[in-house]
């Protein structure tokens, strides 16, 4: 019986991606953000203060899924994501829309890393670990797909009211709540004799920051390539406006990369087994800051195709470095060690976007798309010489 149960977790958790991912929103949120009235500076602020609440509350979050439970903390996770979106519905003013965020922040950061960790962890019960990157790439897909669904109804909602696809979104967003209720909390993630909370933090990050150089190096590369990869969804939609895309069209546009995202994906794990997970990370961000770096000088339809590299590094990355972090810690740590690498991306994105948002305001679009990559490129080698420079140190 508890056998089934660990299964249909599995499938209740591809549901979970899926519900969450199918954002009716996302293709017109820029769209509808300066229809309130907000610049772009505005709105890469309102996302910079979504990135300081999960800053704070993702570890936490992280560790209280690995002590509570899964189960709880996607629970909670997805009733706050229901208070988020419902507060969209009625929002008008930057400062209302910053209570949505609040939500949505302090949500997501709650289911993110736990359903890693809940998949590997059930998988791990069921003595089926070697199907962890396939699945999580296959999830990773799935959500993908239902974001490029949601992208194309999203995008015809909003060709009959700009407000439609927010209030879609907030009734949807029962369904993750339902699923995360059905879950069952797998029971090899549960430790004996806990030790102090904040003295076993302090061991987690000793761990990841002084003495694993290769977790370490994971999750510095990876938060650098997510955090530009993130800047850039908040400023691809401007950036086909700038360039003479028909917003009729954006929906379709986004619905495609997303496909992209999906189908890169569900073949994850052939890449994993063929490269290094640094060598690949290496490629996606030389790639990334090359493609914005042509797309912002010379901005055309035709070098806006260049950014898809933007939706392959998004379907590569997250199957493949959650895999390479589950194997590497125990299931005692996973959520939190996971969650440390969205509290990177999100501080580094936290630097980024206010500063690019300006940009964008005082000089062009196409100029904050340039500088976008640039940053990625400068940071990425930077961390890299700081590597070096620790090792020698050491």
């Amino acid at each position: 019986m508890r056998t089934k149960r660990l299964q249909r977790n599995i499938y209740l958790l591809r549901l979970l991606r899926v519900a969450n991912m199918a954002l009716f929103t996302i293709p017109v949120l820029v769209v509808y953000y300066r229809h309130h009235g907000l610049s772009m500076q505005d709105v890469m602020l309102l996302q910079a203060i979504f990135a300081v609440t999960m800053v704070v509350i993702e570890v936490p979050s992280g560790y209280f899924s690995d002590v509570l439970g899964r189960r709880k903390t996607m629970i909670i996770g997805t009733i706050l994501a229901l208070c988020g979106w419902a507060c969209y519905v009625v929002a008008a003013s930057f400062s209302e829309f910053l209570i949505a965020e609040a939500f949505l922040g302090v949500g997501m950061s709650f289911m993110s890393g736990t359903d890693s960790a809940m998949l590997y962890d059930s998988l791990l019960e069921l003595g089926h670990t070697e199907q962890s990157l396939k699945e999580e790439g296959a999830q990773m897909s799935y959500a993908n797909f239902s974001e490029a669904g949601a992208s194309v109804i999203g995008g015809a909602l909003a060709a009959v009211s700009l407000h439609l696809p927010f209030y879609v979104q907030a009734v949807w967003m029962l369904v993750p709540i339902v699923a995360s209720v059905m879950l069952i909390e797998p029971s090899l993630h549960r430790r004996a004799g806990h030790k102090a909370g904040w003295q076993e933090m302090k061991e987690i990050l000793s761990r990841v920051f002084l003495h694993d150089t290769h977790i370490r190096s994971l999750i510095i590369t990876s938060s650098v390539l997510s955090a530009t990869t993130l800047t850039m969804v908040w400023l691809i939609q401007p950036y086909w406006t700038y360039v003479g895309i028909p917003v009729a069209l954006f929906g379709v546009l986004w619905a495609s990369g997303n496909a992209l995202v999906g189908v890169v994906s569900i073949r994850a794990h052939i890449v994993a087994d063929r490269i290094s997970t640094n060598s690949m990370l290496a490629i996606l961000i030389a790639a990334v800051s090359l493609s914005c770096i042509i797309a912002g000088l010379w901005p055309s339809m035709i070098t806006a195709g260049l950014l898809a590299v933007m939706y392959i590094s998004r379907g590569l990355l997250n199957p493949i470095v959650n895999n390479d972090l589950n194997k590497r810690v125990t299931s005692g740590q996973r959520a939190t060690v996971l969650s440390l690498r969205q509290l990177g991306m999100r501080f580094i994105f936290l630097i980024m976007a206010p500063f690019i948002g300006y940009m964008g305001d005082l000089t062009s679009i196409p100029t904050a798309v340039v500088i976008t990559g640039s940053l990625s490129a400068f940071l990425w080698l930077s961390s890299a010489l700081f590597k070096g420079l620790f090792k020698r140190l050491r």
